[in-house]
Formats: C-alpha cells, structure tokens, sequence
C-alpha cells in the first residue's frame, strides 16, 4: 500500500469510491482542487489501484479538508488514519486555521487531531415539491447582476474574513453555473450531475432576507425540475426557515470542525456552502 499524490486519471475512480461511502463528489470540483493545490490531494493505491483519498484547498489564511474517504474493502485497517497523517502533516504548520465538515461517525476521529466542533450543517434537498409563488421576468432580471464579481469579493471576505477569490472564481465558471447578485447577496448554483443541482456558495447578509427569498425563488424557477441540494448551517436559523418554507428537507447532517486560530467566520450570512 502506497500513499502519493493523486493525478487527474484518478477522478474516475474517486467518483466511484464516493458513490460506494456516500459522498457527493463532483469531478469539476475534484479537478479544480488538483489544479490548485496539487501537493494537497492525496491517494491511496493498493497494488496501483485507488482506494482512498483525502485533499484540501488552501485559501488566503486558511485550508479546507474535503473528500476523506476509505474503499469500504479497505475500511478499518488504518488506512484512513495514514491518509489523514499524511495530509495533517503538510497542512499543520503552514496554515493558521483549518476546517472540514465531518460526519458526525468521524467527530471524534478529527476531534483526536485537535478539531473543535463549531456548528451542525444540514443537508437540504428539494425535488421539485415547491410552494406557489409568483416570478416574472423583471425578477429574474433583477438578479442577473452585471456586478457578480465585485459582489462575491465583498461580502465573501466579510463572511470569511479572508482572500478566496483565487479558488472560487474559478469553481464558478462551469458551463452549468447559474449566478445572481444583488446588493447585499449573492447566489451560485450547478449541475453535478444528471439528476442533481447543488446550490452554493450562497451568502446574504444578516438583514435582508427579502433578497436571499428572491435568490431561492430564482433558483427554484430555473433549476425547479432538477434534484436541488445545498449545505446550510444549521445555526442560520433564517437560512432554515426559508429552506423549510420552499419544501427542501434536511436528508442529512454533518459537522462543521475547525483546528488552530479561531476564526469570526460570520455564519449568518451562509445561506448555502459551497462544496
């Protein structure tokens, strides 16, 4: 068994190793983070052949842990914890903060390592069950704000607190991306799949709601006939409810961890994660 780092012929198996854990991977996704942090994506083979991972993307200040996943026929051997020390040990000392978003059967496991619980996610799922509402085409003209870019600039860095234009600026521009702006909020969604839509990342600031409504109504009318999913934490008790009033159900949770600095990450504005 060898631990190296992965390579763009891996995608393939990746997504099936996803589909036989339970993850919801999306090659785009997988690509962009080789792409970007290529030294941060990690495999295990056994005698060639992929059966795990683990990656990460490093933004401005900070690192997010994503895809950590175990071939079940090789699940609880170590592997896993191999994995997770090979990718722990590049990113500890070269990024004051790191986060990921467990399930909650590994909360101790990174708990281990120093992770510190901060908030449950919910996964919302909506499959075209929706409440009658009106949306014409001055709406959606509305929300087809010229000034995308500028918009997710701002009110990222004040969700976040960082730079993380470099990575989500190009995470946004598949041939599927759907995007909305308004003033205070922004909104981007895309297919994964042949059944499915996932919505994020989606921030509005605290206070205006009534644009974060007009953005979920939006996606409902043009993404309506697809599977939609998104991320939303669970503290957004706005975010909830409105996810709650348009028919999405929570089909699943996670935890959102984060090791090193604390970070005033402002959770009211996250209406939806990016993946």
């Amino acid at each position: 068994m060898i631990i190296r780092w992965l390579k763009y012929a891996d995608v393939a198996e990746l997504t099936s190793i996803a589909e036989e854990t339970g993850w919801l991977l999306d090659g785009y996704h997988v690509k962009l983070m080789m792409m970007h942090s290529p030294h941060l994506c990690y495999g295990a083979y056994d005698e060639g052949v992929l059966v795990g991972a683990v990656m990460a993307i490093e933004f401005e200040t900070s690192a997010m842990i994503k895809y950590f996943m175990v071939k079940p026929t090789h699940q609880k051997q170590g592997l896993g914890r191999r994995l997770f020390d090979t990718l722990f040990g590049a990113l500890q000392n070269e990024h004051p903060s790191l986060y990921l978003h467990a399930n909650p059967a590994l909360e101790s496991f990174f708990g281990g390592y120093g992770f510190k619980s901060v908030m449950e996610v919910g996964r919302f799922l909506n499959v075209g069950k929706v409440p009658p509402f009106s949306f014409t085409n001055a709406q959606a003209k509305e929300l087809d704000g010229g000034n995308f870019d500028a918009t997710i600039r701002r009110i990222d860095f004040e969700t976040f607190g960082e730079n993380r234009m470099n990575f989500m600026m190009d995470e946004m521009e598949r041939n599927s991306s759907l995007k909305f702006a308004l003033p205070n909020s922004f909104q981007h969604s895309s297919v994964i799949n042949s059944r499915g839509v996932y919505l994020g990342p989606w921030q509005c600031r605290a206070g205006f709601e009534d644009e974060a409504e007009k953005m979920i109504q939006g996606v409902l009318y043009f993404r309506g006939l697809k599977k939609v999913i998104a991320d939303v934490p669970m503290g957004n008790t706005k975010a909830v409810e409105l996810f709650e009033k348009y028919h999405f159900l929570n089909k699943g949770t996670f935890i959102h961890m984060c090791y090193g600095d604390s970070r005033n990450i402002k959770f009211e504005n996250i209406y939806a994660f990016s993946l």
